[in-house]
């Protein structure tokens, strides 16, 4: 059971903190995060005591100006440690489905990766499809009311009240949000996760599909063109109730051996391979990052180490009888250009 005293404990405060000091290690020195840490003895007391009667309550967001330009909202420091302890208790408490492959110990993007490709012998049709600006699309009262559901616990219930209705303050103007959820917060893949919750449980439940949803990545294998349409219906149906619309430019309906691009590889042939976004994707980066440190004199490194860290993270946690390694025209022609 969900409650204040499960949740924020000792325990799940000095990890939480440990997650944050990491999170924002590299945040300006005026960054409340060095006040947090400088007084951290007496905060953490402080803190716990708060939380435990029950008397916590979040401040605005501030907005932030990264050095690219990108402004984004960003919670206090203490108001994310709260935020993380919430994230790691929740998933249980909602019994998320095992098919939501984003949330910790429900396998990952590599473990869906290699699951749908062991899966696709077994069927004919796909659709995949994802949700245009999802996080940004949740619907405040549709949420609440599944949270109403599922959440007894009345401090618990405030917390994500307030966390879903929040303010934003930008030179000392406050903004009420009334649509969407926040970015770069802890919290909300949890809460993404969870808001498609009902088209998780009917889908697992059907022995006709194969089914996975990473975040708003949703992929179904069907046996039949008949089949197929009951699924595109279905979720279909629960994207209209939870007012989401589909990314055209993303979505997918047809026959697997047309290939398809999922999580960043190309599915149909008999071996994943890169897809073509994920390579012009990695394309950009290098050249952004030449630019940045062409200047300095070990630039050359930098771009080699960013280069092998991809490359890394392209093939672990993928089998390498699945993947493959020789279909490189484009993959050596990535290396050639960035070289």
């Amino acid at each position: 059971m969900l409650d204040t005293k499960h949740v924020f404990t000792e325990a799940t405060l000095d990890t939480a903190y440990s997650w944050l000091c990491k999170q924002r290690r590299n945040f300006p020195a005026n960054a409340d995060i060095w006040h947090l840490r400088f007084h951290w003895h007496t905060i953490r007391g402080e803190l716990l005591q708060t939380l435990n009667k029950q008397d916590y309550t979040f401040m605005p967001l501030s907005v932030v100006t990264k050095a690219d330009g990108e402004s984004i909202h960003l919670w206090s420091s203490q108001d994310a440690l709260v935020l993380k302890m919430l994230a790691m208790a929740l998933p249980d408490a909602l019994a998320l489905s095992p098919h939501c492959t984003h949330i910790k110990g429900h396998g990952g993007l590599k473990a869906t990766v290699s699951a749908l490709h062991a899966a696709l012998p077994n069927y004919r049709y796909v659709m995949k499809t994802d949700v245009k600006r999802y996080y940004e699309s949740i619907d405040h009262t549709i949420l609440l009311k599944q949270l109403d559901k599922d959440i007894t616990d009345p401090f618990i219930w405030r917390l994500l009240v307030q966390f879903v209705k929040r303010t934003v303050e930008r030179g000392g103007t406050f903004k009420s949000i009334t649509c969407g959820i926040s970015r770069g917060c802890s919290l909300s893949p949890v809460i993404a996760a969870y808001y498609l919750t009902s088209l998780d449980k009917q889908m697992e439940g059907d022995t006709r599909y194969f089914y996975r949803r990473y975040m708003d990545d949703v992929i179904v294998l069907a046996k039949t063109r008949w089949h197929l349409r009951k699924a595109v219906k279905t979720v279909n149906q629960h994207f209209n109730q939870l007012k989401m619309a589909q990314a055209p430019d993303k979505t997918f309906i047809g026959r697997i051996e047309k290939e398809f691009d999922f999580l960043g590889y190309r599915f149909g042939e008999e071996k994943l391979t890169i897809s073509k976004q994920t390579l012009e994707n990695h394309i950009r980066r290098l050249t952004q990052l030449y630019e940045q440190k062409k200047h300095q004199p070990n630039w050359k490194m930098l771009l080699d180490d960013y280069r092998q860290r991809w490359v890394t993270w392209v093939y672990s946690g993928i089998p390498s009888s699945i993947i493959d390694f020789e279909n490189g025209t484009n993959f050596l022609r990535l290396f050639l250009k960035s070289a």
